[in-house]
Protein backbone atom coordinates (compact mmCIF):
# COMPACT_ATOMS: atom_id res chain seq x y z
CA UNK A 1 0.00 0.00 0.00
CA UNK A 2 1.22 3.64 -0.85
CA UNK A 3 -0.25 6.93 0.02
CA UNK A 4 0.18 9.69 -2.38
CA UNK A 5 -1.04 12.93 -3.11
CA UNK A 6 -2.53 12.93 -6.44
CA UNK A 7 -1.71 15.62 -8.86
CA UNK A 8 -4.97 17.71 -9.27
CA UNK A 9 -4.21 18.95 -13.08
CA UNK A 10 -4.77 15.43 -13.99
CA UNK A 11 -7.96 14.37 -15.18
CA UNK A 12 -7.62 10.56 -14.40
CA UNK A 13 -5.92 10.95 -10.68
CA UNK A 14 -8.73 13.69 -10.06
CA UNK A 15 -11.61 10.96 -11.42
CA UNK A 16 -10.04 8.43 -9.13
CA UNK A 17 -10.21 10.49 -6.31
CA UNK A 18 -13.57 11.66 -6.96
CA UNK A 19 -15.58 8.07 -8.00
CA UNK A 20 -13.94 6.22 -5.10
CA UNK A 21 -16.92 6.42 -2.67
CA UNK A 22 -19.29 5.18 -6.07
CA UNK A 23 -17.22 2.22 -5.42
CA UNK A 24 -16.78 2.01 -1.72
CA UNK A 25 -20.97 2.49 -1.51
CA UNK A 26 -21.79 0.62 -4.37
CA UNK A 27 -25.55 -0.93 -3.65
CA UNK A 28 -25.81 0.88 -0.22
CA UNK A 29 -29.58 2.56 -0.55
CA UNK A 30 -28.55 5.12 1.95
CA UNK A 31 -25.37 6.65 0.69
CA UNK A 32 -26.18 9.56 -1.41
CA UNK A 33 -23.32 10.58 -3.87
CA UNK A 34 -21.97 14.25 -3.71
CA UNK A 35 -22.23 16.72 -6.88
CA UNK A 36 -19.56 15.99 -9.22
CA UNK A 37 -19.22 19.26 -10.17
CA UNK A 38 -19.25 20.72 -7.30
CA UNK A 39 -16.52 18.52 -6.03
CA UNK A 40 -14.54 19.09 -9.26
CA UNK A 41 -14.52 22.94 -8.67
CA UNK A 42 -13.18 22.37 -5.15
CA UNK A 43 -9.86 20.40 -6.57
CA UNK A 44 -9.76 23.03 -9.83
CA UNK A 45 -6.77 25.11 -8.01
CA UNK A 46 -6.87 27.74 -10.93
CA UNK A 47 -10.57 29.19 -10.64
CA UNK A 48 -11.93 28.29 -7.23
CA UNK A 49 -11.55 31.72 -4.79
CA UNK A 50 -10.31 29.44 -1.91
CA UNK A 51 -7.12 29.00 -2.97
CA UNK A 52 -6.52 32.18 -3.33
CA UNK A 53 -5.81 32.75 0.46
CA UNK A 54 -5.18 29.20 1.61
CA UNK A 55 -4.17 26.31 0.35
CA UNK A 56 -5.73 22.23 0.42
CA UNK A 57 -3.97 18.74 -0.87
CA UNK A 58 -5.30 15.78 -1.91
CA UNK A 59 -4.37 12.11 -1.14
CA UNK A 60 -5.09 8.44 -2.05
CA UNK A 61 -4.33 5.20 -0.62
CA UNK A 62 -3.52 2.41 -3.68
CA UNK A 63 -2.77 -1.09 -3.55
CA UNK A 64 -2.54 -3.22 -6.78
CA UNK A 65 -3.86 -0.83 -8.92
CA UNK A 66 -7.05 -0.09 -6.21
CA UNK A 67 -8.13 2.82 -4.54
CA UNK A 68 -8.44 1.65 -0.67
CA UNK A 69 -9.22 5.26 0.87
CA UNK A 70 -9.36 9.13 0.10
CA UNK A 71 -8.70 12.53 2.50
CA UNK A 72 -8.18 16.31 2.02
CA UNK A 73 -5.95 18.44 3.94
CA UNK A 74 -6.91 21.95 4.05
CA UNK A 75 -5.01 24.88 5.72
CA UNK A 76 -7.73 27.78 5.75
CA UNK A 77 -5.68 31.18 6.73
CA UNK A 78 -9.02 33.25 6.94
CA UNK A 79 -10.31 30.58 9.93
CA UNK A 80 -7.25 30.43 11.63
CA UNK A 81 -6.45 34.40 11.43
CA UNK A 82 -9.98 35.41 12.80
CA UNK A 83 -10.00 32.28 15.48
CA UNK A 84 -6.77 33.14 16.33
CA UNK A 85 -5.05 29.22 16.08
CA UNK A 86 -3.25 27.04 14.21
CA UNK A 87 -5.40 24.16 12.70
CA UNK A 88 -5.72 22.50 9.97
CA UNK A 89 -8.67 20.64 8.48
CA UNK A 90 -9.17 17.24 7.37
CA UNK A 91 -11.94 16.37 4.59
CA UNK A 92 -13.23 14.23 1.79
CA UNK A 93 -12.12 11.36 3.92
CA UNK A 94 -13.45 7.76 2.51
CA UNK A 95 -11.76 4.43 3.26
CA UNK A 96 -12.48 1.38 3.57
CA UNK A 97 -12.95 -1.01 6.81
CA UNK A 98 -9.02 -1.21 7.29
CA UNK A 99 -7.87 0.55 10.32
CA UNK A 100 -4.15 0.71 8.48
CA UNK A 101 -5.33 2.26 5.70
CA UNK A 102 -7.25 4.92 7.54
CA UNK A 103 -3.95 5.42 9.90
CA UNK A 104 -2.09 5.94 6.90
CA UNK A 105 -3.88 8.42 5.43
CA UNK A 106 -4.43 10.83 8.57
CA UNK A 107 -0.79 10.27 8.78
CA UNK A 108 -0.03 11.64 5.64
CA UNK A 109 -2.61 14.80 6.63
CA UNK A 110 -0.51 14.75 10.23
CA UNK A 111 2.73 15.39 8.02
CA UNK A 112 1.45 18.25 6.20
CA UNK A 113 -0.31 19.95 8.62
CA UNK A 114 2.66 19.61 10.49
CA UNK A 115 4.96 21.09 8.04
CA UNK A 116 2.68 23.97 7.65
CA UNK A 117 3.16 24.79 11.31
CA UNK A 118 -0.38 23.48 12.51
CA UNK A 119 -0.74 22.37 15.94
CA UNK A 120 -4.06 20.55 15.30
CA UNK A 121 -6.43 18.82 12.90
CA UNK A 122 -10.30 19.10 13.44
CA UNK A 123 -12.95 17.81 10.70
CA UNK A 124 -14.46 17.26 8.45
CA UNK A 125 -14.71 20.34 7.05
CA UNK A 126 -14.48 21.63 3.78
CA UNK A 127 -13.41 24.51 1.88
CA UNK A 128 -16.56 26.83 2.60
CA UNK A 129 -19.41 26.54 4.75
CA UNK A 130 -21.76 24.62 2.46
CA UNK A 131 -19.43 21.87 1.80
CA UNK A 132 -20.76 18.76 3.32
CA UNK A 133 -19.20 18.28 6.61
CA UNK A 134 -19.32 16.02 9.68
CA UNK A 135 -19.23 11.93 10.62
CA UNK A 136 -22.18 9.88 10.66
CA UNK A 137 -22.10 8.54 14.11
CA UNK A 138 -26.21 7.36 14.55
CA UNK A 139 -28.62 7.12 11.75
CA UNK A 140 -27.62 4.76 9.59
CA UNK A 141 -30.28 3.17 8.54
CA UNK A 142 -32.05 6.48 7.01
CA UNK A 143 -33.01 7.16 4.11
CA UNK A 144 -30.31 9.83 1.85
CA UNK A 145 -30.58 12.97 1.80
CA UNK A 146 -28.80 15.30 -1.13
CA UNK A 147 -25.51 17.28 0.02
CA UNK A 148 -25.36 14.98 3.49
CA UNK A 149 -22.53 12.75 4.58
CA UNK A 150 -23.51 8.79 4.94
CA UNK A 151 -20.10 6.95 6.19
CA UNK A 152 -20.11 3.15 7.69
CA UNK A 153 -20.17 2.92 11.21
CA UNK A 154 -16.32 1.87 11.66
CA UNK A 155 -15.78 5.24 11.21
CA UNK A 156 -16.29 6.80 14.29
CA UNK A 157 -14.38 3.97 15.65
CA UNK A 158 -11.24 4.42 13.36
CA UNK A 159 -11.10 8.42 14.70
CA UNK A 160 -11.27 7.87 18.31
CA UNK A 161 -8.19 5.05 17.87
CA UNK A 162 -6.41 7.88 15.79
CA UNK A 163 -6.53 10.05 19.22
CA UNK A 164 -9.63 12.65 17.75
CA UNK A 165 -12.02 13.93 20.49
CA UNK A 166 -15.69 14.84 19.80
CA UNK A 167 -15.68 18.97 18.99
CA UNK A 168 -19.73 19.18 18.28
CA UNK A 169 -22.36 17.00 16.95
CA UNK A 170 -25.14 17.75 14.17
CA UNK A 171 -28.39 16.83 14.57
CA UNK A 172 -30.77 15.47 11.23
CA UNK A 173 -34.86 14.97 11.98
CA UNK A 174 -38.17 14.23 10.40
CA UNK A 175 -40.84 16.18 10.01
CA UNK A 176 -44.26 15.26 8.20
CA UNK A 177 -45.24 17.89 5.46
CA UNK A 178 -48.46 17.80 6.26
CA UNK A 179 -48.05 19.01 9.82
CA UNK A 180 -49.85 21.91 10.77
CA UNK A 181 -48.05 25.26 12.33
CA UNK A 182 -48.86 24.86 16.20
CA UNK A 183 -51.71 27.78 16.84
CA UNK A 184 -49.81 29.35 19.77
CA UNK A 185 -46.87 30.30 17.14
CA UNK A 186 -49.35 31.45 14.24
CA UNK A 187 -50.85 33.87 16.31
CA UNK A 188 -47.56 35.01 17.64
CA UNK A 189 -46.44 35.58 13.89
CA UNK A 190 -49.73 37.61 13.50
CA UNK A 191 -49.28 39.62 16.19
CA UNK A 192 -45.85 40.60 15.96
CA UNK A 193 -46.41 41.46 12.73
CA UNK A 194 -48.94 44.41 13.67
CA UNK A 195 -47.13 45.21 16.75
CA UNK A 196 -43.33 44.93 15.43
CA UNK A 197 -43.87 45.75 11.51
CA UNK A 198 -42.28 42.47 10.29
CA UNK A 199 -43.54 41.31 6.63
CA UNK A 200 -42.70 38.60 4.43
CA UNK A 201 -40.28 38.67 1.11
CA UNK A 202 -41.26 36.25 -1.23
CA UNK A 203 -39.63 34.77 -4.84
CA UNK A 204 -41.36 34.02 -7.89
CA UNK A 205 -37.69 33.66 -9.49
CA UNK A 206 -34.45 32.88 -9.14
CA UNK A 207 -32.90 36.26 -10.34
CA UNK A 208 -35.12 38.01 -7.64
CA UNK A 209 -33.37 35.93 -5.51
CA UNK A 210 -29.66 36.51 -6.85
CA UNK A 211 -30.39 40.48 -6.15
CA UNK A 212 -31.52 39.84 -2.72
CA UNK A 213 -28.89 37.26 -2.27
CA UNK A 214 -26.30 39.78 -0.63
CA UNK A 215 -28.41 40.90 1.95
CA UNK A 216 -28.86 37.48 2.72
CA UNK A 217 -25.35 36.29 3.09
CA UNK A 218 -25.31 39.87 5.23
CA UNK A 219 -27.70 38.12 7.77
CA UNK A 220 -26.26 35.19 7.59
CA UNK A 221 -22.60 36.10 8.51
CA UNK A 222 -23.90 37.93 11.66
CA UNK A 223 -26.56 35.67 12.97
CA UNK A 224 -23.81 32.95 12.91
CA UNK A 225 -20.86 34.76 13.71
CA UNK A 226 -20.22 33.71 16.87
CA UNK A 227 -20.73 30.24 15.89
CA UNK A 228 -17.32 27.79 16.30
CA UNK A 229 -17.75 26.87 12.86
CA UNK A 230 -17.79 30.57 10.98
CA UNK A 231 -15.04 32.71 9.73
CA UNK A 232 -14.96 35.53 7.26
CA UNK A 233 -14.99 34.93 3.94
CA UNK A 234 -14.27 36.68 0.38
CA UNK A 235 -17.13 37.78 -1.22
CA UNK A 236 -16.17 35.21 -4.27
CA UNK A 237 -17.02 32.53 -2.07
CA UNK A 238 -19.73 34.10 -1.04
CA UNK A 239 -21.63 33.92 -4.19
CA UNK A 240 -20.23 30.36 -4.77
CA UNK A 241 -22.68 29.17 -1.71
CA UNK A 242 -25.39 31.55 -2.68
CA UNK A 243 -25.23 30.43 -6.63
CA UNK A 244 -25.23 26.21 -5.29
CA UNK A 245 -28.06 27.25 -2.78
CA UNK A 246 -29.82 28.82 -5.92
CA UNK A 247 -29.13 26.20 -8.40
CA UNK A 248 -31.16 23.89 -6.47
CA UNK A 249 -34.16 25.79 -4.72
CA UNK A 250 -37.51 26.46 -5.44
CA UNK A 251 -37.92 29.93 -5.29
CA UNK A 252 -41.90 29.42 -4.02
CA UNK A 253 -39.89 27.78 -0.39
CA UNK A 254 -37.39 31.02 0.09
CA UNK A 255 -38.51 33.26 2.34
CA UNK A 256 -37.27 36.87 4.20
CA UNK A 257 -38.20 38.29 7.22
CA UNK A 258 -38.14 42.19 6.39
CA UNK A 259 -38.31 45.10 8.88
CA UNK A 260 -39.10 48.02 6.75
CA UNK A 261 -36.14 47.87 4.03
CA UNK A 262 -33.91 45.63 6.42
CA UNK A 263 -33.82 42.09 6.10
CA UNK A 264 -33.68 41.01 9.30
CA UNK A 265 -34.35 37.12 8.93
CA UNK A 266 -34.09 34.28 6.18
CA UNK A 267 -35.71 30.64 5.92
CA UNK A 268 -34.79 27.79 2.75
CA UNK A 269 -36.67 25.07 1.97
CA UNK A 270 -35.08 23.26 -1.44
CA UNK A 271 -36.34 19.77 -2.83
CA UNK A 272 -34.20 16.90 -2.36
CA UNK A 273 -32.96 15.52 -5.93
CA UNK A 274 -30.90 12.69 -3.84
CA UNK A 275 -32.89 10.02 -6.09
CA UNK A 276 -31.88 11.44 -9.03
CA UNK A 277 -28.21 11.65 -8.31
CA UNK A 278 -28.17 8.42 -7.23
CA UNK A 279 -29.06 7.54 -10.80
CA UNK A 280 -26.34 9.07 -12.11
CA UNK A 281 -23.82 8.83 -9.40
CA UNK A 282 -23.20 12.55 -9.32
CA UNK A 283 -22.86 13.39 -12.24
CA UNK A 284 -24.23 16.05 -14.46
CA UNK A 285 -24.47 15.33 -18.32
CA UNK A 286 -27.50 16.28 -20.30
CA UNK A 287 -29.02 13.46 -19.56
CA UNK A 288 -28.57 13.90 -15.71
CA UNK A 289 -29.44 17.62 -16.06
CA UNK A 290 -33.21 16.53 -17.67
CA UNK A 291 -33.62 14.35 -15.11
CA UNK A 292 -32.01 16.24 -12.11
CA UNK A 293 -34.78 19.19 -13.76
CA UNK A 294 -37.54 16.61 -13.05
CA UNK A 295 -37.27 15.30 -9.74
CA UNK A 296 -37.40 19.09 -8.70
CA UNK A 297 -40.88 18.69 -10.35
CA UNK A 298 -41.95 15.22 -8.28
CA UNK A 299 -39.78 14.88 -5.24
CA UNK A 300 -42.01 14.32 -2.39
CA UNK A 301 -38.67 15.06 0.14
CA UNK A 302 -37.95 18.76 1.09
CA UNK A 303 -34.77 19.71 2.84
CA UNK A 304 -34.48 22.43 5.40
CA UNK A 305 -31.05 23.62 5.39
CA UNK A 306 -30.85 27.13 6.73
CA UNK A 307 -32.78 29.49 8.87
CA UNK A 308 -31.25 32.72 10.15
CA UNK A 309 -32.30 35.44 12.29
CA UNK A 310 -30.03 38.86 13.22
CA UNK A 311 -28.77 38.94 16.71
CA UNK A 312 -31.16 41.93 17.42
CA UNK A 313 -34.49 40.56 16.20
CA UNK A 314 -33.85 37.21 17.84
CA UNK A 315 -36.53 36.36 20.69
CA UNK A 316 -38.76 39.22 19.04
CA UNK A 317 -41.07 36.77 17.17
CA UNK A 318 -39.66 37.31 13.82
CA UNK A 319 -39.07 33.31 13.75
CA UNK A 320 -42.62 32.36 14.33
CA UNK A 321 -43.43 34.84 11.07
CA UNK A 322 -40.75 33.08 8.95
CA UNK A 323 -42.44 29.90 10.15
CA UNK A 324 -45.62 30.36 9.18
CA UNK A 325 -44.42 32.06 5.72
CA UNK A 326 -42.72 28.49 5.13
CA UNK A 327 -45.73 26.68 6.22
CA UNK A 328 -48.02 28.68 3.71
CA UNK A 329 -45.72 27.75 1.17
CA UNK A 330 -45.55 24.13 1.51
CA UNK A 331 -48.99 24.16 2.08
CA UNK A 332 -49.34 25.96 -1.87
CA UNK A 333 -46.81 23.94 -3.73
CA UNK A 334 -49.29 20.88 -2.99
CA UNK A 335 -46.01 18.58 -4.16
CA UNK A 336 -44.39 17.61 -0.91
CA UNK A 337 -44.94 14.92 1.90
CA UNK A 338 -41.75 14.92 3.91
CA UNK A 339 -39.29 17.62 5.52
CA UNK A 340 -35.57 16.44 6.59
CA UNK A 341 -34.37 18.79 9.07
CA UNK A 342 -30.46 18.24 8.40
CA UNK A 343 -27.43 19.47 10.50
CA UNK A 344 -29.10 21.78 13.57
CA UNK A 345 -25.52 22.13 15.71
CA UNK A 346 -26.46 20.19 19.41
CA UNK A 347 -25.22 23.43 20.82
CA UNK A 348 -28.14 25.60 18.86
CA UNK A 349 -30.97 25.56 21.60
CA UNK A 350 -33.19 28.11 19.88
CA UNK A 351 -32.67 26.19 16.62
CA UNK A 352 -33.19 22.82 18.33
CA UNK A 353 -36.27 24.05 20.57
CA UNK A 354 -38.11 25.82 17.44
CA UNK A 355 -37.81 22.67 15.30
CA UNK A 356 -38.90 20.51 18.01
CA UNK A 357 -41.86 22.80 18.91
CA UNK A 358 -42.69 22.29 14.98
CA UNK A 359 -42.93 18.61 16.19
CA UNK A 360 -39.27 17.20 14.55
CA UNK A 361 -38.08 14.14 15.41
CA UNK A 362 -34.40 13.83 15.44
CA UNK A 363 -33.17 10.21 13.23
CA UNK A 364 -29.08 11.45 12.93
CA UNK A 365 -26.54 12.93 14.48
CA UNK A 366 -22.98 13.89 12.52
CA UNK A 367 -19.83 14.46 14.09
CA UNK A 368 -17.25 16.98 14.41
CA UNK A 369 -13.93 15.88 15.63
CA UNK A 370 -10.44 17.53 16.78
CA UNK A 371 -6.88 16.14 17.28
CA UNK A 372 -4.12 18.10 18.77
CA UNK A 373 -0.73 17.51 17.30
Amino acid sequence: MRIRQIDTTNKREVDRFLRFPLQLYKGNPHFCPALETEMRAAMDRARHPFYRHSAADFFLAEADGDVLGRIAAVHNTQHNHYRQVKTAFFWAFDVVDDFQVAEALFEAVFAWARARGRDSILGPRGLVGSDAAGVLVEGFDQRAVMGVPYNFPYYNDFLVRLGFEKLTDHLSGYLPASAELPPRLRALAEKVSQRRGYRLVHFSNKDEMRRWAPAVMAVHEQAFAGSHEWHPVSKEEMQMVAESLIAVADPRLVKLVAKGEQVVGFGLLYPDLSDALRRHDGRVHPLALLDLQRESRRTKWLIANGVGMLPAHQNLGGNAVLYAGLYEAIRQAAQYEHIDIVMVNEINFKSRSDMENLGAKWVKRHRSYKRHL
